[in-house]
């Protein structure tokens, strides 16, 4: 909802002063229930009040909630459904999927005027469920009191929520009882959303810490069974600026504590709170989470990826259909996503995010890996196996049931006529602004667990398209046949209930249930953890019915199993620490087990995986004392529709023995006005700085690459340095590439050849090569990009020394193919074809990897067909005989595949480059291919401020959104263009299996979850074959396509044939954190880290 606009804000302060037929698939998962066959009559309806609605409410359309459970113990699940205008209601299963309604006769139906959220717990322990309803909205005469009914155990309920100390008038979303400090009862942590106006607030000032009674989250502890507020003293916050939408309760750390997930709206940022054992918890979201959901919706905490670790899943606003995108969405500009991360909003992007738990303390965000970042706008996200395959799946429930964001519509009510007419001295006409507002249903999204974090949605398959508006939602087992059912509160439609039919149509599929009994106050054993272990897998759950939007979920247990008919063990911690065993279960069945005859655990026994002994350590007394520090460059200044920065590819990195005590010095390179830095090693291992003031003149220059290498004869290692960057126009001083001799005592200075200082584009990389075989090292030099025209081919080139350091540049003679080449970013000299000479590969930005054969003193491009689906955004070359051939293989850093840009060969990317209204200035334009057409990334506003012509051309979003390029521009002008394209992003290796012949192989898929930069290989665990370390991330991309940040360093055990086993960060303990940019080895077991904008670091191993 944050993408509502500041226009719509001050509107709102003004104011205070074509469809597609759903077709039902032949056999669906999911078969929906009629009222008539079910009985249950409800529907949220929202009808126009002159008074209230959404522009006099925000949150009119954020719907109700659905809980489930067995209020009259009757072993079938019964359903509670909240109406934000109208009654509640209860209705209690008599079986088979038909219901009576029970409201009036049980006295749930509430007295207040707008309801949200409902939670069912057994809050004083009595053995029956009762219910907590949150109330909130705005209405004139309604105090919004929550309320709390409790089970009187004969089919009827009182409301005590005062006499519980629960009765707060706050604007509530939600509640989740849960036993936060483990005394036996259930406290309670109570979600509220703020009143205040967007628009009004100062962002510059820290609210957080400031508390407000109707508008913060409160956190309650049951003390005798009557509720405490002790927020404060726990470390909840309670702001106004906490416009909470969804809570989700989980021990994320393994530390057999529940933690709190809250997902907040707007520009607030997300919360973690993680419980201290001592009654109070630690926010710790920005130590853990390194991006998050810029609108945040719902949430739901799981193991969605089969580890044993909970992971978190966040819903947003994002669609899924780029036309809808197009019609929807804008995007914060780079200035306002510094300016919320500088004032402690942390990194917002608008998209779903899958945090994946990597088990030590942090998590990845792997939605656009796994599929799931677009869902449109969003509510309830529920995590569970849907189809009883073994894997979780996951639903959301989506859609607003008008368009209020919808360009156009912001278009037409911010028009000055159109103002005129709505507003008047008599006040606002409602109607008039509100009825224009688009309605357009979207179906909700299930996406079917595919395994290795790879989901399909399946909602139309599986019975669940129908376009509609949804809100909350809940699962359960209605008719006890082990698979788990599906209700969905909807907006002015009926509720949906959806029958699980997995039992007939996938009768090989199997499940087991399970009945937590709990004891004292706690008789649902909420907080308790089990484990199922079948085989090599594991299946591990929490007891937390409390989950969803605004919802409740089956307090049973259902856990999907697949073809597994026997589970080996079932393990039980229950909150109080102690431990339930038992063997040998059968599947499809229901397994009651007692916390009263639970057993401590045996001494020395844990229920979580004993922490091992980290492999990798961080050197924490630092040898090394060089921070690379990075110049204020915006390139979406410029280049305003490209989407990564190309200015923050430092720093350059060499080592060597550069004066002759046999110990290898290292040298920095610095960014632009700051010169490079040489550190000189000593037999302590600790390094010292060494002035040059050669460097110092040049600090200017953006240093990219480096190498040492005798230049001239002398004995001495030489330095040569390319620069680079995305800051200088061609030719400008600072980009010239300069050599450095070395007096032999590691001093260095500049050689002042000219025609070598000549060199004056932007360089990526340099090699040592003896290409003349004369003994004397001659340098291939790669050109990154042009300056100001990037996707232009840039050329490299081959320099020739004399023999005395004198370099000639002699590409037009011996490798004239080098000439516009590509955009280069990484080269390596080895002989790929074992004919005894010298070749070269070179890696780059939408180009295949090229291979030069030397052909006796020449470079000859060789042509390979077959790689030309490996056309990449590759920014790392690494060599190494992975297969012990013989012959070197070629490890390759890619883009990855946790990305919004998803591509194959027969769906690339194009990038065209062209002045498309002949006004003298570049653009970029980025398209996707549907069917025969190029279908434009960038949005009509962005597009328009970059090419006037286009305002005129598409007054309406709804004209744009669906066209292709070549319907926005003639064809004689795209003809014109300069056109890239890239159809693979994965990393992987090119085996060399000789005679010209390479087979590709990606990468493990946790492997491919950022972009990788550097790569170290190295026989890690000491079994003969070839690991490798990856170092990546591009921290600084477009807030549209957000920051690739989800490696923390990945280590990759050979296996001696090209493939790889990916060994977790948490079981070998690296954890690296910003942008890495190099890795060189610095001796047995010791790995230098090098980083863009940050201190260098040693680790140990």
């Amino acid at each position: 909802m944050k993408r509502t606009l500041q226009l719509l804000a001050l509107l709102t302060l003004l104011f205070a002063c074509g469809k597609k037929e759903h077709t039902t698939p032949s056999h669906p998962l999911f078969e929906s229930v009629q009222s008539s066959e079910s009985g249950i009559i409800f529907s949220n309806d929202l009808t126009y009040d002159e008074s209230f609605n959404i522009f006099t409410y925000r949150n009119f359309y954020n719907g109700g909630g659905v809980a489930l459970g067995d209020v009259n113990n009757d072993g079938l699940l019964d359903i509670y459904l909240t109406a934000n205008l109208g009654p509640n209601k209860l209705f209690i299963n008599k079986g088979d999927f038909e219901f009576e309604d029970v409201t009036e006769l049980s006295g749930t139906a509430g007295t207040r005027a707008w309801s949200t959220g409902v939670a069912m717990a057994d809050v004083n322990g009595d053995g029956f469920l009762d219910i907590y309803v949150c109330n909130s909205g705005d209405i004139s005469g309604d105090n919004k009191q929550n309320e709390l009914f409790i089970n009187q155990g004969n089919g009827t309920f009182t409301e005590q929520a005062e006499a519980y100390g629960l009765a707060d008038k706050g604007f509530s979303t939600h509640a989740v009882f849960f036993d936060y400090d483990k005394d036996g009862d259930l406290d309670t942590y109570l979600l509220n959303n703020s009143y205040q106006s967007i628009g009004s607030f100062n962002k510059m000032q820290n609210e957080r810490p400031k508390r407000d009674s109707v508008g913060g989250d409160k956190l309650f502890r049951n003390d005798d069974g009557k509720f405490v507020d002790v927020s404060a003293e726990a470390g909840i916050y309670g702001s106004l600026i906490g416009f909470g939408l969804g809570i989700t309760i989980g021990d994320v750390n393994q530390d057999s504590w529940p933690d709190i997930f809250i997902s907040n709206d707007f520009f607030e940022k997300d919360y973690l709170y993680i419980n201290n054992q001592d009654g109070t918890f630690t926010e710790s979201l920005e130590k853990s989470i390194r991006s998050i959901s810029a609108a945040s919706m719902g949430a739901d905490i799981a193991d969605i990826n089969g580890d044993g670790l909970l992971d978190i899943f966040v819903t947003d606003m994002l669609p899924e259909s780029q036309t809808r995108l197009k019609q929807i969405t804008t995007f914060e500009n780079w200035d306002k996503f510094q300016f919320n991360k500088t004032h402690g909003y942390h990194y917002q992007f608008s998209r779903n995010m899958l945090h994946v738990n990597n088990g030590d303390g942090t998590f990845s965000e792997m939605g656009r890996l796994a599929n799931l970042e677009a869902t449109d706008w969003s509510w309830g996200a529920l995590i569970f196996d849907m189809d009883n395959d073994g894997k979780r799946d996951l639903f959301v429930a989506n859609g607003i049931y008008q368009d209020i964001t919808d360009l156009d519509y912001l278009n037409f009510i911010d028009d000055d006529e159109t103002k005129s007419k709505i507003i008047s001295e008599s006040g606002v006409n409602y109607k008039a602004l509100i009825d224009p507002i688009p309605i357009n249903p979207i179906p909700n999204f299930a996406y079917q667990n595919l395994g290795e974090l790879n989901f399909e949605n399946m909602a139309e398959a599986w019975g669940l398209g129908e376009a509609i508006h949804s809100n909350g939602a809940a699962y359960g087992d209605l008719n006890n046949d082990g698979t788990l059912d599906l209700v969905v509160n909807n907006v002015n439609k009926p509720v949906s209930i959806f029958k699980n039919k997995g039992r007939e149509l996938n009768p090989e599929y199997h499940s087991l249930q399970i009945q937590l009994i709990g004891k004292g106050k706690n008789t649902q054993a909420i907080g308790a953890q089990v484990k199922i272990i079948a085989g090599e897998q594991i299946f591990y759950t929490e007891q937390m019915p409390n989950r969803g939007f605004e919802s409740s979920v089956d307090p049973k247990l259902t856990i999907g199993l697949g073809e597994i008919e026997t589970v080996d063990q079932v393990k039980v911690l229950w909150p109080d620490g102690s431990f339930t065993q038992v063997e040998n279960i059968q599947a499809d069945k229901l397994l009651k087990l007692k916390w009263d005859e639970a057993k401590p655990l045996a001494e020395g026994e844990s229920f979580f995986d004993k922490k091992e002994a980290t492999f990798f350590h961080k050197e924490e007394q630092a040898s090394l004392d060089f921070t690379h520090q990075e110049n204020p460059m915006v390139d979406f200044d410029r280049d305003r529709l490209t989407f990564h920065m190309y200015s923050t590819e430092g720093p350059a990195f060499a080592k060597a023995d550069v004066n002759g005590d046999g110990i290898e010095d290292l040298y920095f390179g610095g960014a632009k006005g700051f010169s490079g830095r040489l550190f000189l090693g000593s037999k302590s291992g600790k390094y010292r700085l060494s002035d040059q003031t050669a460097f110092d003149n040049d600090a200017l220059s953006e240093d990219i690459d480096a190498v040492f290498f005798d230049a001239n004869a002398d004995g001495s290692q030489d330095l040569v340095v390319v620069s680079g960057g995305n800051e200088s126009g061609l030719g400008a001083l600072e980009l010239e590439d300069r050599l450095y001799l070395n007096d032999g005592k590691g001093h260095f200075t500049k050689s002042q050849q000219q025609e070598f200082s000549a060199n004056r584009g932007s360089s990526s990389v340099v090699q040592v090569i003896d290409l003349n075989e004369d003994g004397a090292p001659d340098l291939f030099i790669g050109g990154r990009l042009v300056p100001f025209v990037y996707g232009a081919p840039a050329s490299s080139s081959i320099w020739i020394n004399d023999g005395k350091g004198n370099f000639s540049e002699q590409t037009s003679t011996l490798a004239p193919e080098l000439t516009e080449i590509g955009m280069i970013t990484d080269a390596k000299v080895i002989d790929w074809d074992n004919d005894g000479k010298n070749d070269l590969v070179l890696v780059g930005e939408w180009i295949a990897p090229i291979l030069m054969r030397n052909t006796g003193g020449k470079l000859q491009k060789i042509e390979m067909p077959e790689l030309q689906n490996l056309k990449g955004w590759y920014r790392t070359l690494e060599i190494a005989d992975l297969d012990g051939n013989g012959l070197p293989d070629l490890i390759l850093g890619n883009n990855g595949l946790n990305s919004r840009f998803k591509v194959s060969e027969s769906t690339p990317v194009k990038m065209y480059l062209n002045d498309f209204d002949q006004n003298g200035s570049i653009e970029h334009i980025f398209t996707r291919q549907e069917g025969e057409v190029q279908v434009p990334y960038t949005l009509k506003h962005e597009l328009e401020r970059q090419i006037p012509s286009i305002k005129k051309k598409y007054m309406r979003y709804s004209n744009y959104n669906n066209q292709s390029l070549s319907d926005i521009f003639p064809q004689e002008v795209l003809d014109k263009s300069i056109i890239n394209e890239i159809n693979s992003l994965q990393s992987g290796v090119l085996m060399n299996e000789g005679n010209e012949k390479f087979t590709w192989r990606p990468f493990p898929r946790m492997a491919q979850r950022s972009y990788v930069f550097a790569i170290q290989v190295a026989d890690l665990n000491n079994d003969g074959n070839q690991d490798l370390i990856l170092g990546g991330n591009l921290f600084n991309a477009k807030p549209e396509v957000g920051k690739y940040d989800a490696s923390y360093g990945d280590v990759l055990l050979g296996k001696g044939d090209g493939t790889f086993e990916y060994w977790p960060n948490a079981k070998n303990g690296l954890k690296l954190e910003g942008d890495i940019r190099a890795f060189a080895s610095l001796g047995e077991g010791k790995l230098l880290v090098v980083k863009n904008s940050a201190s260098a670091e040693i680790w140990n191993y």
